[in-house]
């Protein structure tokens, strides 16, 4: 059975940049374009790894990802976190999330990164 990833990001061309980046493995992608759904999304589709931007078209990916993290049903998920802001607090982990990666982000970093986390 193919991993399942849900990407959150609300910028068209990281969406797609990501979506093709992971796209040469046997993944089932999701990509979705906004936080409003994203509890009601990852409870349908049962991810083995989410990856999150932390600004979700009026969203904050860390709130997200501590009610992730704080739902008994789906806290066994690990989460990347994707930020293109300094100082955003996701390099201390302090929202519960697995890992973090910086934008502009490499190709390579993010494979050995979803790697990582479906492995564990």
């Amino acid at each position: 059975m193919n991993k399942k990833i849900v990407i959150f990001d609300d910028d068209k061309e990281i969406l797609e940049a990501l979506e093709s980046v992971l796209d040469f493995v046997d993944w089932d992608l999701i990509t979705c374009s906004t936080g409003r759904d994203a509890i009601d999304v990852i409870l349908q589709e049962k991810p083995d790894l989410i990856l999150m931007d932390v600004l979700l078209d009026g969203y904050d990916g860390r709130e997200i990802c501590m009610a992730i993290k704080a739902s008994s049903a789906l806290k066994h998920i690990p989460i990347i976190l994707i930020s293109g802001l300094q100082n955003s607090g996701v390099e201390n982990k302090d929202y519960g999330h697995n890992d973090y990666l910086n934008k502009p982000f490499n190709a390579g970093e993010l494979i050995d990164k979803v790697y990582f986390q479906l492995a564990s």
